[in-house]
């Protein structure tokens, strides 16, 4: 095993997923990398791996490279530890792109790691078939999240990636889309929006607003924080609902099932 050096599985995909594993443990290092390697080599997609036995390390090639898609991060690793490191992703550097599953062997972390959003949480000893389940689940993710939302102004077609969304706001007869850059606008409807994106990344919270699920970044039974600090108001016949799929959410992505 090449500690802190690049390894490519290549197969047919041309997609390249880039994944890094951050874990004291060389033997847990060891069997990610053979267990991603497989999943590679049977899903026949492309897969390049980086290792870092400490968040001191991993923050400083976080600073100066263009960030994984997907972090494996051991919660109690010398230097910086996952949490540091998790908040260091989502704070300082503003990615919200990046999947963190977090690793341990103690459970009781799960609800200490809600505000670095971790995609998911592995209890060790690690399975084989909760992580290929769990890489299953991103590919699903970033193929959806690729896709564009298309909407219509003065007859002009435009795209927007719905991964630059963070809500869409309902305002008289127009829609607001707001991303962390702009805010931009076209005549609708919120429930035509809500029929037209994915499912599992809206939530509608209120009749004026749907939110982008990856960039909630906290929540109380009343209102929804968003990532660049907005706060949407959750109406009161959505309150009960809302909280039950935001546990869910929680539950699947800490779920060691």
């Amino acid at each position: 095993m090449n500690i802190d050096n690049k390894i490519s599985y290549m197969a047919t995909e041309e997609f390249l997923m880039n994944i890094v594993i951050c874990d004291d443990e060389k033997s847990i290092c060891a069997e990610l990398e053979n267990i991603i390697k497989s999943y590679a080599s049977e899903r026949k997609v492309k897969i390049q791996t980086d290792v870092f036995l400490g968040g001191d390390t991993l923050t400083k090639y976080l600073c100066r490279e263009e960030g994984p898609d997907i972090i494996f991060l051991d919660i109690e690793i010398p230097g910086y530890n996952g949490v540091v490191v998790g908040d260091y992703i989502r704070r300082v550097l503003e990615n919200e792109q990046i999947f963190i599953i977090y690793i341990s062997s103690k459970e009781q972390y799960a609800l200490q790691l809600f505000q670095n959003r971790p995609f998911d949480f592995l209890v060790k000893p690690l399975q084989k078939k909760k992580i290929f389940a769990i890489l299953d689940s991103i590919y699903r993710i970033v193929g959806k999240s690729n896709f564009d939302f298309e909407y219509q102004n003065n007859g002009v077609k435009y795209r927007i990636p719905y991964r630059d969304i963070l809500y869409f706001q309902s305002e008289g007869r127009k829609i607001n889309i707001v991303t962390k850059q702009k805010t931009k606008t076209f005549y609708g409807k919120l429930s035509e929006v809500e029929n037209k994106v994915p499912e599992y990344l809206f939530l509608n919270i209120h009749k004026s607003y749907l939110v982008n699920f990856n960039y909630v970044k906290e929540y109380t039974y009343e209102w929804i924080r968003m990532l660049n600090d907005d706060i949407l108001s959750i109406s009161k016949m959505n309150r009960a609902t809302i909280r039950r799929k935001i546990m869910e959410r929680e539950a699947d992505g800490f779920s060691n099932g």
